[in-house]
C-alpha cells in the first residue's frame, strides 16, 4: 500500500532532520586531526553543503517536506549570511539555531510539533555533507500507509569519494545514515531518537528497501570517521541523479581515476559488504 492510496490532501508532513556544526565536548578533531568548528572548517563545510547536499534537495521530484537543519548559536555572522542566502533560495531549508549538541534532541520534537498540521509524521536523516538521489522523497514517502510506527531503510546505494583520488561506485548499508521514521503525530520520537542509526538493529518495526539506490555517501578528508567502501565499475553518468554544482560534477568527472586502478579494492568491500548486509537482513527475519 502507497499514499496512492489516499489520494488528493496527504495525511502526513514530511521532514529531513540535519545537524551541522553543533557543539560536542568530543568532538574536537577530524579523522586527520584537523581542529573542527574553525572558521576553516565551517567555510569547507559549507562549501561541502552547497555543492552536494543542497543541490541535491533542491532538485527533488517531490517537493513535499520541510528541512529542518540545525547550527549552533554561536555561528558567526559571516555564516549566518551565507546561510540566509541559501534560506532565500529555497524555501523548504529551515535553519534552526540551538544550544549545542546537548539540545538537538529536545529542539527536533520542539520544531516539528510547532509545525504541526497533519496526524502522521515522516522524519529523515540526512548528514550535511552527503546526497540524495533525486526521487529519494518521493520513494520515502510511497512507503506510507498511514503506519503508527515504521522505519524505511533504504539499503542500496551510492558512494563518491572526493579526494585524495575521486572514485564513484555502489554502497550497501543496512540501518544507514539515512534512514527514515513514519509515526503517528500524536506520539512522536523522530527518526533521531536513536542517536547512532546501528541502533535500528534493535527496532523490529523496519521495513529493508532493496534494489533502489537512492543516496551516495561522500567521502572526504573531514570526515570524523567514514571510509570508502564503494565496489564495482559504476557509469558515471548515474551521479547525474544527485544534482550535484554543476562545476563541481566536471571537475570530480575529470579527476575520476579508472576503475582498474581500485579493482582489487573493489572486490575485498564487495565481498565484505555483501556478508555484513546479508548477515545483518537474516538476523532481522529471525527476529521479526
Amino acid at each position: 500500500m502507497t499514499n496512492s492510496v489516499f489520494s488528493g490532501v496527504k495525511m502526513f508532513q514530511h521532514f529531513i532532520i540535519t545537524r551541522f556544526n553543533l557543539r560536542k565536548v568530543d568532538w574536537t578533531l577530524s579523522k586527520t586531526n584537523a581542529p573542527v568548528l574553525t572558521d576553516t572548517w565551517m567555510s569547507n563545510r559549507l562549501a561541502l553543503f552547497e555543492n552536494y547536499c543542497f543541490s541535491s534537495l533542491t532538485a527533488q521530484t517531490e517537493q513535499n517536506f520541510t528541512w529542518l537543519v540545525f547550527f549552533d548559536i554561536t555561528t558567526p555572522d559571516k555564516f549566518r549570511r551565507e546561510i540566509t542566502r541559501l534560506e532565500q533560495i529555497f524555501p523548504q531549508f529551515t535553519p534552526v539555531f540551538i544550544d549545542g549538541m546537548d539540545a538537538f534532541q529536545s529542539q527536533i520534537r520542539v520544531q516539528i510539533k510547532q509545525r504541526l498540521k497533519k496526524p502522521y509524521v515522516i522524519a529523515s536523516r540526512l548528514d550535511n555533507d552527503d546526497s540524495l538521489h533525486q526521487d529519494y522523497v518521493r520513494e520515502v514517502q510511497s512507503h506510507f500507509a498511514q503506519q503508527s510506527f515504521m522505519a524505511i531503510d533504504i539499503v542500496d546505494g551510492y558512494t563518491l569519494q572526493v579526494e585524495p583520488h575521486v572514485c564513484f561506485a555502489k554502497r550497501s548499508h543496512v540501518h544507514n545514515p539515512f534512514i527514515s521514521l513514519i509515526e503517528r503525530a500524536s506520539e512522536i520520537k523522530t527518526v533521531w531518537f536513536l542517536d547512532r542509526h546501528g541502533q535500528w538493529s534493535n527496532v523490529k518495526a523496519l521495513k529493508s528497501v532493496r534494489n533502489k539506490p537512492m543516496w551516495m555517501s561522500v567521502i572526504h578528508m573531514e570526515n570524523k570517521v567514514n571510509t570508502f567502501l564503494g565496489f564495482d565499475s559504476v557509469p558515471w553518468n548515474c551521479i547525474k541523479s544527485f544534482n550535484l554544482a554543476s562545476e563541481v560534477e566536471q571537475s570530480l568527472a575529470e579527476k575520476c581515476i579508472s576503475f582498474n586502478s581500485w579493482k582489487s579494492r573493489s572486490i575485498k568491500n564487495k565481498l565484505k559488504t555483501k556478508w555484513k548486509v546479508n548477515m545483518k537482513l537474516f538476523k532481522r527475519k529471525l527476529t521479526n
